[in-house]
C-alpha cells in the first residue's frame, strides 16, 4: 500500500498491490481500491490492464485526486489515466501515441484546488501545469496542448537563463535573510 489520494470528504483512493519480486514486477496484481472513511472497499479504478498499464515499472503508484470535481488521476511510464469517483475510466493517453511521448520524462506531484494536474520533469527541474477540463473525453486535447507549450516555454527559458545539466540559476534573484 503506498499513500492514498482523497476523493471526497468520504472517499479515498489507495494504491494496493502484492508481492514484489526481484526480477521483473511487470504485469504483477495491483488495483487502486476505492475505500470509504470506515475503512470499507467501495470499490476500484477500473480499465487497467495489469501488463500494458503496469505501474510496477518504475515502481510508479502515485495517484492524486481532485475532491471538487470528483475525480482521480494517475501518471506512469505506460501512460496518463483519469477515472471517474465511481471507479469509471474516463480517458487514457498512452504514451506509445506520438503526442504523448513526453509524458514518460514527468512525475504526477498533485491536483490543485483549481482543478489543474501539476507535474514534475524528471531531469528538467521544471514543472507543467495541465488545465483539467470539466469533460474528461477533453482531457487529450488539454494535455497535447500543454505539452506543446512546454516546449515553447522551455526553448524561451534555456535562452534567458542558459542552464547548466538542467540547474536552472538567476543570480538578478533576491534572498532574503530573516
Amino acid at each position: 500500500m503506498t499513500r492514498p489520494a482523497a476523493l471526497g470528504d468520504d472517499l479515498f483512493v489507495v494504491p494496493v498491490f502484492g508481492k514484489i519480486y526481484r526480477s521483473t514486477n511487470r504485469g504483477q496484481e495491483f488495483s487502486f481500491a476505492l475505500v470509504d472513511d470506515q475503512g470499507a472497499l467501495r470499490g476500484r479504478l477500473g480499465g487497467l490492464h495489469l501488463r500494458e498499464d503496469s505501474p510496477f515499472t518504475r515502481f510508479d503508484f502515485t495517484v492524486v485526486a481532485d475532491p471538487h470535481r470528483a475525480r482521480a488521476f494517475h501518471l506512469n511510464r505506460y501512460g496518463l489515466y483519469a477515472w471517474s469517483a465511481d471507479g469509471v475510466l474516463r480517458a487514457r493517453m498512452s504514451t506509445a501515441e506520438k503526442p504523448f511521448k513526453p509524458l514518460v520524462h514527468f512525475a504526477l506531484l498533485e491536483c490543485t484546488p483549481a482543478g489543474e494536474l501539476l507535474l514534475a520533469h524528471r531531469k528538467q527541474h521544471l514543472l507543467l501545469r495541465v488545465q483539467v477540463p470539466q469533460d474528461l473525453d477533453d482531457l487529450a486535447v488539454a494535455v497535447e496542448d500543454a505539452l506543446k507549450a512546454y516546449g515553447r516555454e522551455r526553448t524561451a527559458l534555456k535562452r534567458q537563463y542558459a542552464p547548466v545539466n538542467w540547474l536552472w540559476s538567476d543570480s538578478t534573484a533576491t534572498v532574503n535573510h530573516l
